[in-house]
This record gives structure tokens, C-alpha cells and sequence, in this order.
């Protein structure tokens, strides 16, 4: 049994590479049903910077499956993680279901998280409830975006 554990240690450690990444970070991309709404919760009230404002051609989106027809992506720093909005021509609707298939959120940590939620409360960000602690982390808050996606913010 042991040699089973150990062996898929190995096998999986080898699989972490597969990708072989150039970029030790993840960007996001986020269909947005409204996206005036989206950009004002990312970057006004959020605080996240505007880095790159860029039109994707329609032959692009479709070919490689990004989206059905060109679009306006504006991409915004948090971090090191780029989160990508996209302004597309009839977007698909917010989502109804309280737990739809998908992204269900996205993970910032901060110093303070006391600090971080009230700082946004005053720009307008609602959460979820209080910060809370948890198993891994001295303080835990949620807010949903525009479209539901959450935004976690912890406080290890």
C-alpha cells in the first residue's frame, strides 16, 4: 500500500508539468452580462487598474473559441493575475441559479481583512456576511460580482 502511495506521488508530481508554463500566473477571463457594471465593481469600487483596453477580432474569437463574435476586452491588475472583461455584442444573461456550473469564485488575500472590507463597503462592495474565520485562515469574506462570480478575500 505504501509503495501504491508512493508511487502516485511520483506519477503525479510528473503530471504538474505538463503545460511546461512560461508565466508563474493565471489569467482570468469573465463574460460579462453587463459589462458598464462589471468594470465600475472591478476597478472603481475594487480599486483594480485598467492596464489594457483592446478589441479581439471576430475571426480570432471564433477560431480558436473564445466567444461567438469579436469583442472589447479591457484587462485589469490584481496582483499578478490579470482578470479579463469582456464587452461583447449581446451577452449572454446573468446567471438565475444560486449555484451555477462554472467559476463559483475568485481568492484574494490581503493584510487586513477588517481593514480591506470596510474600505470597500464605503465603495459600495457588499459582502456576503462579516469576516469570519476559517480552518486555513484568520479572516474569510465574500462579495459577488456583478454576474455572481463571489470574491473572496482572506486573511491567512
Amino acid at each position: 500500500m505504501v509503495v501504491g502511495i508512493i508511487r502516485y506521488a511520483v506519477t503525479a508530481g510528473a503530471e504538474k508539468n505538463v503545460l511546461n508554463l512560461s508565466h508563474p500566473t493565471v489569467d482570468i477571463a469573465i463574460t460579462c452580462s453587463n459589462f458598464a457594471e462589471s468594470l465600475d465593481f472591478y476597478h472603481k469600487k475594487l480599486g483594480f487598474e485598467i492596464v489594457l483596453e483592446l478589441e479581439i477580432p471576430e475571426t480570432l474569437a471564433r477560431e480558436v473559441g473564445l466567444a461567438p463574435t469579436g469583442f472589447r476586452q479591457v484587462r485589469l491588475k490584481a496582483g499578478n493575475t490579470l482578470i479579463k472583461l469582456m464587452d461583447i455584442e449581446s451577452p449572454p444573461p446573468t446567471p438565475t441559479e444560486a449555484f451555477p456550473a462554472g467559476v463559483r469564485w475568485l481568492t484574494f488575500f490581503v493584510e487586513d481583512i477588517e481593514k480591506t472590507v470596510d474600505i470597500l463597503k464605503q465603495n459600495g462592495v457588499e459582502f456576503l456576511s462579516e469576516p469570519i474565520s476559517a480552518p486555513d485562515a484568520a479572516g474569510v469574506a465574500c462579495s459577488p460580482d456583478p454576474d455572481g462570480i463571489l470574491i473572496e478575500l482572506v486573511q491567512i
